[in-house]
Order: C-alpha cells, then sequence, then structure tokens
C-alpha cells in the first residue's frame, strides 16, 4: 500500500501554522495580488486501484509564506461578498491544472465545490461552457461539487445549473453527504453522478455497527439511484479494505495522500502509487441487482392483482424495460465487469443474464395483455428462476475466486 498517512495535522504537512484572524483587507489584498492556491488531494478507485483524479482544494499564502486553510476564510470570504468571485479564480486554476496534468497523465478528473450564488447565477455553467468550447478542458476532466446543505437547502434555485452542467457532459457530485440535511424525496430531484459520504461519517463506522450500517445504506442508496459512491476521509487501512468490501467506488483521505500541491501531485502521479483494488464489492451489488430486477417483476404482478386500476405506475421498475445493456447489472458486467473476465464463469454469465432480462419483459408484457393469466405468470416466472438461480451460482463462484484468489 503506497501511503502518505500520518496524524500530523495538516498544516503542518505545508509548513504552515495556523493563523490567528484573517481581515477583509486581507483577504482583498490576496486576491488582487493572486496569493490564493490549489491543492491536490487524490482520489483512488477501489475498484482497480487506479488514482482516477483529485478534489481541488483552495488555500491562501499569506504574504510570510504560510498557508491558510480554507475555514479559517471562506466564512469572511462569504459574508464579504468576495466568495464568488474567489470560486471563478479558483475555477480558471482548476483548468490550467487540468492542461498541466494532461500533458503526462491521462485519465485524472478534478472535483471543485462552487458556491451556490455561482449555481444559481448560471455563472458556472457559463464559465464552464466558455472553457469547452475553446477546448481547454473535455467534459470527463472536471467534476463540480455542491455540498449537501446547499444542495437541499436550494433545490429550485440550484436544479437549472445542475441540468446545464449535465446538458455540457459535466458530472455534479454532491459533497459532505450524511451530514443530515438530506431527504429522499429532494434528492431524486436533482441529477447527481455521484454521493459523497461525508468524511465524519465515514471515521465514525468503526466505532458502532449502527455507524457502519449508515455508510452501507449510503452506497446501497447511490447504486439504486445510479449514482457512484465516494467515501471521504479514509484515514486508516481497516476503511478503505471494508470499503472496498462492500462495493464502495472511490475513496480519498490521508491513507491514500494528504493534499498536494501541484508539483508534488504530478510527482505522487509519476511514482505510480500501487493501491488496493477489487470487484468483489460490485459482484455482490451484482447479485443485488439480479435479485431487485426479480422483486421488482413480483411487486409490480402483485399489486396488479389486487386492483389493476389502483398501482402506481413507478411501480413499473423501468429497468426492465431497458435493454439489458444499459440495465444495472448490464452496466457492470458489459463495463468494468470487464476486467476480471479471466474469473471462472464470468463469460457464462452472460447468456443466462439476457435470457433472464428478456424474460422480464415478456412478464411484464402479459402482465399488461387482456388475455393475462395466473398460469401464463407463473410459467414465466419460473423459466426466469432457472436462468436466475445459474446466475446465482456463477456470481457466488467468481466471489470465491476474488475472496480466495487476490484477483482484481
Amino acid at each position: 500500500m503506497y501511503s502518505t498517512h500520518d496524524s500530523t495535522p495538516l498544516y503542518n504537512s505545508w509548513g504552515s501554522v495556523p493563523s490567528t484572524q484573517i481581515s477583509e483587507s486581507e483577504l482583498a489584498n490576496a486576491l488582487v495580488e493572486n496569493r490564493f492556491e490549489l491543492s491536490f488531494q487524490p482520489k483512488v478507485s477501489l475498484l482497480t486501484g487506479d488514482v482516477i483524479g483529485a478534489e481541488a482544494l483552495v488555500r491562501l499564502r499569506r504574504e510570510n509564506g504560510t498557508l491558510v486553510l480554507p475555514d479559517e476564510f471562506l466564512p469572511l470570504a462569504e459574508s464579504s461578498g468576495v466568495l464568488g468571485q474567489l470560486a471563478l479564480k479558483m475555477l480558471d486554476k482548476a483548468v490550467l491544472a487540468i492542461g498541466r496534468i494532461k500533458q503526462r497523465h491521462t485519465g485524472i478528473s478534478i472535483s471543485m465545490n462552487v458556491t451556490p450564488n455561482d449555481l444559481e447565477a448560471h455563472v458556472v455553467s457559463w464559465c464552464i461552457e466558455k472553457y469547452l468550447a475553446h477546448e481547454s478542458i473535455e467534459p470527463e476532466d472536471l467534476q463540480i461539487e455542491i455540498t449537501e446543505s446547499v444542495a437541499m437547502s436550494s433545490v429550485a434555485e440550484v436544479q437549472q445549473d445542475i441540468k446545464n452542467l449535465n446538458q455540457l457532459g459535466i458530472s455534479v457530485l454532491m459533497d459532505d453527504f450524511g451530514t443530515g440535511y438530506s431527504s429522499i424525496d429532494r434528492l431524486s430531484q436533482l441529477n447527481f453522478a455521484a454521493l459523497k459520504l461525508d468524511k465524519g461519517v465515514v471515521q465514525r463506522m468503526g466505532t458502532s455497527t449502527r455507524n457502519l450500517d449508515v455508510v452501507k445504506s449510503s452506497i446501497s442508496m447511490a447504486r439504486d439511484l445510479r449514482m457512484t459512491s465516494v467515501a471521504e476521509g479514509v484515514e486508516d487501512e481497516g476503511a478503505y479494505n471494508f470499503l472496498m468490501a462492500y462495493g464502495c467506488e472511490e475513496v480519498q483521505g490521508f491513507w491514500v495522500s494528504r493534499p498536494l500541491e501541484i508539483e508534488q501531485f504530478e510527482a505522487f502521479l509519476d511514482d505510480h502509487p500501487d493501491f488496493s483494488g477489487s470487484q468483489i464489492g460490485r459482484v455482490h451489488q451484482a447479485l443485488y441487482n439480479i435479485i431487485h430486477y426479480r422483486k421488482s417483476l413480483i411487486d409490480a404482478a402483485f399489486c396488479c392483482t389486487l386492483n389493476a386500476d389502483t398501482v402506481l405506475q413507478t411501480v413499473f421498475d423501468s429497468e426492465v424495460a431497458l435493454p439489458a445493456d444499459q440495465s444495472r447489472f448490464g452496466l457492470w458486467y458489459y463495463g468494468i465487469g470487464k476486467r476480471i473476465e479471466h474469473t471462472t464463469g464470468y463469460t457464462e454469465l452472460e447468456a443466462p443474464f439476457l435470457s433472464f432480462h428478456e424474460c422480464g419483459q415478456r412478464f411484464m408484457r402479459q402482465l399488461g395483455s387482456t388475455r393475462n393469466s395466473n398460469a401464463m405468470l407463473n410459467t414465466l416466472i419460473v423459466e426466469g428462476d432457472r436462468y436466475m438461480d445459474k446466475i446465482v451460482v456463477l456470481l457466488h463462484q467468481i466471489e470465491r475466486e476474488l475472496l480466495l484468489g487476490g484477483h482484481g
């Protein structure tokens, strides 16, 4: 494991000391003199072990050379009305950093937080559209993060800008998820590509099974909503290994690396750090996807048998209507899952999966037919269960091989 983990406070690793107090005049001078900088905290894919990106974090460099962390100046920047100006300056710096990193490394995506005011005024999407038009960046180079509290407190205001960013191909991430602001209803109104589990939630998962269950349920919810799960604040190997085992997809934290200056981040990438990665958690999720698919058929049929006129339309899972390769299982199997095609049973999964998915589609067509009968539905359930049984056996086989053989 390549790690820079230790227990030293972050500012010490930068040769900095805690600041006393930042004044408005010092803040204004720092903006004029371009003394705000970005550091980059690497993110690792738990599925592959690859470094796939970094979060860009703002720092203020005082005239004496010490660095000030954002908690010490962002509240003042917001209250004095310069936070938006600062965010746009940092967006410019992030785009420059992306261009520099891409000269030697591919597949690295930089994410950064933006302010609610910039979202509401659509400034962020406008600026990014300009960068894309000038080919300064590609859509996959940049991700935008919005804190949970901001997103949930102003859904209507930020919704349009998130939509604009999505249309540009930019992924939008919910930051600090789990701090208590979200409701499932409001979360479903915003098209996030990923949920970033708050570092406090992640760090508490070792203190009780209840806290661990919060992390598990968050990962499961992200999967159900077709969002990537990202864990922040991973500070030890035990947390890293559990998140990998449970199917969390990305992590960042001191166990991976502290935030690094651009030169340090490039050196970090040059070193090709060797992190652990495994799809054992995704194989378990694939099993869940198959079970969930079958359950959606049973739910729809049960509600229809009670009273077809009162069935909620959302009971008819849109997953069933999708082509097989666009279903949750299919996205894994034809996507990242191909990295483990060397495992015993992987290639044998395709035929029963395609038959199982097609059987579900016939089941739903039969359910909506005027010639529907319980006998015909039962025949389709039995047929689907035969395919499902084959899939379950193969997934268990792959899971055992990943567990005992140490394959990715």
